[in-house]
């Protein structure tokens, strides 16, 4: 089976965003804690709190269009605990 360009870059990006969600480098680390991860084939590239600038410093670091690249929000932990 042949896939064209834009459905290989979906898949891409696809696994890329699963991993960012439950990769210990991504989500466990203190310094990524309620900030923006940009991640480009299982490799953070940036991370911040400026989607557009971090789309665009990592694009241009990578050399690849923004569009390739996954960005996630990493929760700080706990954020999502109910008190009681």
């Amino acid at each position: 089976m042949h896939l064209s360009p834009e459905a290989m870059l979906e898949l891409q990006k696809a696994d890329d965003f699963e991993w960012a969600q439950s990769a210990p480098e991504v989500q466990d680390n203190p310094e990524h804690f309620g900030k923006l991860v940009v991640v480009y084939k299982h490799r953070i590239v940036a991370v911040g709190r400026d989607r557009e600038a971090l789309i665009a410093k990592a694009s241009q670091d990578v050399a690849i269009p923004g569009q390739h690249l996954v960005v996630v929000l990493v929760p700080r932990p706990g954020f999502w605990e109910i008190p009681h």
